[in-house]
């Protein structure tokens, strides 16, 4: 990678890389990379998706010392905030065209630098988080990292609960279409966890390459007490209760070799393996209904690539192999009596192979295009109550075309087609007592296809410390995936997750670094990010246009952060704005809002090495609203029953947390 030099940003570095050295965030004081990406300007930090299978498709938009993190089980956050700010030489910002970066479909990439030489280190964390009713989420942690000369060595463990503040007390009335009040009920439901986990990595040459093994394990107990107190029109209580039991762990390696001259050799592989016991169950006087569902997932991964860079070309071709496997049980009692479910019993096993071309022209400074074709093939088959084989190929082709016309604008124009990734717990049954819904099996699923355009104009500003992003997507969707209804063998109807036909969605995107030295307020920040979307599909039950299911037309969130001129302290805000997403079944019509939330948080360094931070939670008590428009049959056939509105609130709630970093 390319090294930054002293000052606010390296002047050295390729048009196709930015490069911000520790300096850069020293007035903001961060404690951890996590932290410090959280300042760059023009960046938008990206989990990925671990559901996702295979390797290329779930990363995130971050490197480590110029790799990618090999684990899917532990989480890019988790991973960032393990690197104290301390130990960061540098953050650049890789955009596409940097020779001999593997950017895995990704725009824009952020590698982590971290300072080289003979080190131990480590922290330790303890904290709290108090909630009305007095909930406590307590949590202890550390981490410990020791390199000797080429070696390197980590470990890392937490224990902790937390409380989903998405719930908590209010109530769920009913009303008639007319408006009039049906039912009058209190509604009660925490829900919360407790978690361990153990992590462990090891980084050493070998041979004339670079060798990094990690291993994750990771073990959560959840539990949710549900209570509802009918008022009218007859008092009466039901009280439910939804539980889960999961263990995973996950063993991943990375190795990296020149093989001479400009020609490289990247493998990756993984083997992820989970159990999982969940279930839920309901008690309204003599009435007792009990859903149990038993996973056991596995996913093994390997991953080449070979790669030829020059001055003004780089060519790489890789393969990828995949086994993946879900074995499902569940089961539905009512008083002891089994009810019948559809693909009650399911294994679903995926043999995927990808193989994929590309290559990267840097045409001038100011041009550069990357262009590329995957090919991928998968057989996938069911047994269990379904039997069934099917086989898939999809080619996937890309183009990326970059402008830096001048020296503070980038513009970036992305045209690729993409295939979605199946979620195999789609293909068994499943029930929620709570909302009295039962989702079936669907062993019909097929991947979704989309031809997917993007425009992005990236324009800094005040020497770079500031940034302005705007982005436009455009997507054509083939065999959507959103919710269909399904019979079974009785001729009874179920809702199921299945392939509705095409769809479009379209995306503006916009985010604004703004620093406020200029306007009078010293080491402050103000950062803005917004996105707004619109989908449409056809609604298999009525015949018309409405939007995606899950789809929210609205994601925005305001943050602001002051480094405060006595002492090292720092504080900030951070305000997310109401979301709403719906969801469209055969008999219904779900609505899930949030609304605004604010959150304040103060940092205080009393001395070298430690931080104490406090966090205000939830300031706007923000209630989490259900609406469910219920009808007796196929929406669009029959008129509109009721509508159930459950509005739960879990109120302000406070988080401390202190840390303490060692080592030379």
């Amino acid at each position: 990678m390319w090294s930054a030099c002293a000052g606010a940003l390296a002047d050295d570095a390729p048009p196709w890389v930015t490069s911000y050295p520790n300096e850069f965030f020293a007035r903001m004081q961060p404690y951890s990379a996590f932290d410090m990406l959280g300042v760059v300007p023009g960046y938008t930090f990206s989990e990925g998706d671990a559901d996702v299978r295979g390797f290329a498709a779930a990363g995130g938009n971050v490197l480590i010392d110029g790799a990618r993190p090999v684990s899917k089980q532990e989480t890019l956050e988790t991973l960032l905030r393990r690197i104290p700010a301390s130990t960061v030489e540098s953050i650049e910002l890789i955009r596409s065209g940097a020779p001999g970066v593997d950017m895995q479909g990704r725009t824009v990439l952020a590698n982590v630098v971290r300072v080289r030489g003979a080190e131990t280190r480590g922290s330790a964390e303890a904290g709290v988080g108090q909630f009305e009713r007095g909930f406590e989420a307590p949590r202890v942690a550390g981490e410990l990292s020791h390199r000797r000369g080429a070696q390197r060595y980590e470990l890392s463990g937490a224990l902790y609960r937390e409380w989903d503040d998405e719930h908590g007390v209010g109530d769920r009335p009913r009303m008639a279409p007319d408006g009039s009040l049906l039912r009058d009920v209190d509604y009660w439901q925490y829900e919360g966890a407790k978690i361990a986990e153990l992590g462990a990595g090891f980084d050493s040459t070998l041979g004339r390459g670079r060798l990094r093994v990690n291993g994750a394990y990771q073990h959560e107990r959840f539990h949710a007490d549900i209570i509802e107190t009918q008022i009218a029109p007859d008092p009466g209580e039901e009280i439910g209760a939804e539980f889960e039991d999961a263990v995973n762990a996950e063993l991943g390696l990375h190795y990296e070799r020149p093989l001479g001259g400009r020609l490289a050799l990247e493998v990756f592989g993984i083997r992820r393996d989970a159990d999982e016991d969940n279930g839920e169950s309901s008690e309204e006087g003599d009435a007792y209904s009990l859903f149990r569902e038993q996973l056991r997932v596995a996913e093994s991964v390997l991953r080449t690539t070979l790669r030829r860079s020059g001055e003004r070309w780089t060519l790489e071709g890789g393969l990828e192999a995949a086994l993946n496997t879900l074995e499902s049980r569940t089961s539905l009692t009512e008083n002891g009596i089994d009810v019948p479910l559809p693909s009650a019993r399911v294994r679903v096993e995926e043999q995927r192979a990808e193989a994929v071309i590309a290559a990267t022209w840097r045409m001038g400074p100011a041009w550069s295009l990357e262009a590329g074709l995957g090919v991928e093939r998968s057989e996938l088959s069911q047994s269990g109550d379904s039997e069934l084989t099917k086989s898939f190929t999809y080619p996937k082709p890309r183009a990326l075309l970059s402008w830096t016309p001048t020296e503070d604008d980038r513009l970036r124009l992305l045209i690729e087609r993409d295939v979605g990734q199946l979620d195999f717990e789609d293909f068994a049954s499943s029930a929620s007592l709570s909302d009295g819904t039962v989702t079936a099996g669907n062993p019909d699923l097929e991947p979704d296809r989309s031809w997917r355009v993007e425009l992005v104009w990236e324009r800094h500003f005040m020497q770079g410390a500031g940034a302005f992003v705007l982005a436009l997507r455009h997507e054509e969707i083939e065999d959507l995936i959103d919710r269909i209804p399904v019979t079974d063998g009785s001729g009874e109807v179920f809702d199921a997750v299945g392939n509705i036909g095409s769809g479009t969605r379209d995306e503006l995107q916009v985010g604004i670094d703004l620093p406020l030295d200029r306007f009078g307020i010293a080491d402050g920040l103000f950062k803005v990010s917004a996105l707004w979307r619109r989908s449409e599909a056809t609604d298999p039950a009525t015949g018309t246009m409405r939007r995606i299911s899950g789809d929210l037309p609205l994601e925005a969130s305001v943050h602001y952060s002051q480094q405060l001129p006595f002492g090292s302290s720092r504080w900030g805000v951070d305000v997310t704005f109401e979301t709403e997403e719906r969801e469209y079944q055969f008999d219904r019509i779900q609505t899930d809002s949030l609304g605004t939330r604010l959150d304040l948080f103060a940092e205080l360094r009393p001395r070298d090495g430690w931080i104490v931070r406090l966090d205000l939670k939830n300031l706007t008590d923000r209630p989490a609203v259900r609406s469910r428009d219920i009808y007796d049959g196929m929406r669009g056939s029959v008129p509109l029953a009721y509508t159930d509105v459950r509005t739960l609130r879990i109120g302000p709630y406070v988080e401390l947390v202190v840390r303490k970093t060692f080592g030379s």
